[in-house]
């Protein structure tokens, strides 16, 4: 039945694969000797219309935003089951919740921080932040949306926020996955939150964060018990090192440890865990029926974005190719 259900859009999004950006464009876009070089090999591309703007203001993030805003707006319509989509942009929904707050707490206008993508019209979120009800958004909105709104009422503190919307996240990207009815994307979505779980770790570890504070920042939806991860918090960065080693992620941990120092590093922890999540991408991308074609699709378009943004603001800002290549993500298509 499931194989029925996605025929159609998995047939389309072979189709849309054919125009995610390959490794010759990048290639070809890093041995660029200006920007506005590297601005005309997109003229080949899906970017083709911005071209000319961009050239003038150089403004390339409303570039890649309304790419993606097309993107999705597309996987809305084609997808049956649209919790697949959602999955993906639910990120941009907690975004424009923090600007939501923030707006209602300084009586500021931060419309410009806003991204139009998403489920849910930011007009339905702003209407819950300021309410704190909604007949349209589903409960685990609300109950994110409440429970800031509760701790700011107790506490006046603004950074909690932040901290609050950001573990509420993780709970409500694992949720989601099992409300998909999907068997393989609540394991997919446990290996993207216990990715993210590392990086907080080693990170809080090298800002020599306290327990507490670990406590408010960890998530406790993915695979390995948060109590454990708080435990490393009272040994060395070679503890969590040792102990990720006896989990399935031994060799992302080989990868991400700093030749220099001999430690983990953040920088190739986030590094690393974005290539293997990527790799786990590719391995979806030859499943020929099912969600997962759906789900790597997405997580591709937002990978090439990424790498696009580093390239361009990497050559306006006179960096060479070799400093850029090193910190571009593992690429979906060849």
């Amino acid at each position: 039945m499931k194989d029925i259900a996605y025929g159609s859009s998995n047939v389309l999004i072979r189709v849309y694969e054919n125009n995610l950006l390959t490794r010759a464009h990048f290639e070809r876009m890093l041995r660029s000797d200006s920007f506005d070089e590297v601005v005309n090999v997109l003229r080949e591309t899906p970017y083709r219309n911005d071209v000319d703007r961009i050239k003038e203001d150089k403004n390339y993030d409303s570039m890649f935003m309304n790419e993606l805003h097309q993107t999705y707006n597309e996987m809305f319509k084609i997808v049956p089951n649209k919790k697949l989509v959602e999955l993906v942009v639910l990120r941009y929904a907690y975004h424009n919740l923090k600007v939501l707050f923030k707006e209602e707490i300084t009586d500021q206008d931060l419309d410009h921080l806003f991204i139009p993508i998403g489920r849910y019209p930011i007009s339905e979120l702003r209407q819950a932040v300021r309410l704190g009800k909604s007949e349209v958004l589903p409960k685990a909105y609300m109950d994110s949306i409440n429970e800031v709104k509760t701790d700011y009422e107790e506490y006046h503190n603004v950074q909690s926020v932040d901290i609050i919307l950001d573990r509420r996240f993780f709970t409500h990207l694992r949720l989601l996955a099992d409300e998909t009815g999907e068997t393989d994307i609540p394991a997919l979505i446990e290996r993207y939150i216990d990715y993210n779980n590392l990086s907080t770790l080693v990170r809080g570890m090298k800002q020599n964060r306290t327990r507490n504070f670990m406590l408010t920042v960890l998530s406790s939806s993915g695979s390995i018990p948060k109590s454990d991860l708080l435990d490393l918090m009272d040994k060395d960065l070679n503890a969590i090192a040792q102990s990720y080693k006896m989990t399935d992620y031994r060799q992302l941990i080989d990868k991400a440890v700093d030749s220099d120092t001999g430690e983990l590093s953040t920088v190739k922890v986030d590094y690393e865990t974005d290539n293997a999540y990527m790799e786990k991408m590719r391995e979806a991308r030859l499943e020929s029926f099912g969600p997962m074609p759906i789900v790597a699709y997405l997580y591709a378009k937002e990978i090439e974005v990424i790498n696009l943004r580093l390239i361009l603001s990497g050559k306006e800002n006179g960096l060479s190719a070799d400093q850029i290549r090193e910190r571009m993500r593992l690429n979906y298509a060849e």
